[in-house]
């Protein structure tokens, strides 16, 4: 099976450096190097005092005790900092999953969610997204794994403060290990930091990063969370994959996180800026039928009329405009779009005006 994390990385890369308002990504526009060093509060004088031999495999103590930090009730030896999200999702699947087993993933879904467990052989059932996540999509859920991505990509849904301890009696009751992705945790749009599901006692498992919410998808630190036991395991497959992050990059991702809020509030909103100038421009956009609510993260759900060709649209879109979203196609969903929010907001709001005065397109 040909991933399609494949073709979306192939459109990407087709389209990163000829468009004008790339809302096809799902990040934050990237920093300077010498900006995120000021936000790290890192000098080039520590980094040039770096030894460059392999970090530990686990991560270093420093970066595993503040990531911990993250999680009530969790300890540094309860993480193992990985190489990105990816390969943490690679990690808790391989040791989570044989061939058979039922895995429930919320849907549409981040590719990796469920390709990865299609390759192991895995059965996955899809459950729905509505306008607004509720832990009653769960009740009568039967499976091996319950996989819950929070906030919600590619919808950008997420739960209420009030529906979050009910989900997670409904998944106690289930007695069965659930996995929380918590990638865009950092964007919460209604606290400074978003809820996370992680009980490592229950065998609630995470894995997480700051790298998309922070516009430092470079340094490529993402983690998992779980238990001493299966944070060992994990490490010891870690050593056949990429084995050791950079020093470099588990400097900055220590001085970040332990800084965050110096900019991160900054970062919030202006993507919360993004977000509203794109609601106050939905009538304008004909073609769009429907937008679901974003709760937090740096992705949003658009809906088109019915009979549009998602790729078709998003080609059409680019070549008239400069302007760059995701079809739902890639997402195995025809006829909606995946619209990213961390763009410059000068060169979002002049985006969102090309697409305005293009529309309809088809």
């Amino acid at each position: 099976m040909e991933p399609r994390e494949f073709f979306i990385e192939e459109r990407l890369e087709s389209y990163r450096n000829s468009c004008f308002c790339n809302l096809g990504e799902s990040g934050f526009h990237a920093y300077r190097l010498e900006e995120i060093m000021d936000f790290a509060n890192v000098s080039g004088e520590e980094l040039g005092k770096l030894t460059l031999n392999d970090s530990p495999n686990r991560g270093g103590n420093e970066l595993r005790e503040e990531i911990s930090k993250l999680y009530p009730g969790v300890g540094a030896d309860e993480v193992l900092v990985t190489t990105g999200t990816s390969e943490a999702l690679y990690l808790a699947f391989h040791l989570l999953l044989k061939k058979g087993d039922r895995l429930a993933v919320y849907w549409p879904a981040f590719q990796a969610l469920y390709e990865i467990p299609e390759m192991l052989g895995a059965e996955v059932l899809r459950v729905p997204v509505d306008k607004k996540l509720n832990p009653k999509d769960w009740e009568n859920v039967d499976a091996d794994l319950y996989v819950l991505n929070q906030p919600h990509n590619p919808t950008g849904a997420g739960f209420s403060s009030g529906d979050w301890e009910d989900l997670k009696q409904i998944l106690r009751k289930k007695k069965k290990p659930v996995l929380f992705d918590e990638h865009y945790r950092f964007l919460d749009f209604d606290s400074d930091l978003g809820k996370t599901g992680v009980s490592t006692k229950d065998r609630f498992y995470g894995t997480g990063s700051f790298t998309k919410c922070m516009g430092v998808t470079g340094l490529r630190v993402g983690w998992l969370i779980a238990d001493k036991e299966f944070v060992n395991r994990a490490r010891s497959f870690k050593d056949y994959l990429t084995h050791t992050v950079s020093p470099i990059s588990e400097k900055l991702a220590l001085g970040l996180l332990r800084n965050r809020s110096r900019f991160l509030p900054e970062i919030k909103k202006e993507v919360k800026e993004n977000l509203s100038f794109f609601y106050d421009s939905l009538s304008q956009l004909t073609d769009i039928i429907e937008f679901s609510q974003v709760s937090g993260g740096l992705v949003g759900w658009a809906k088109l009329k019915r009979g549009i060709s998602s790729e078709e649209y998003a080609d059409l879109l680019m070549k008239k405009t400069g302007v760059f979203v995701l079809p739902g196609s890639n997402f195995e969903e025809e006829g909606f779009l995946r619209i990213g929010f961390g763009e410059k907001k000068e060169r979002f709001r002049e985006g969102i005006e090309r697409w305005t005065e293009c529309s309809p397109l088809l």
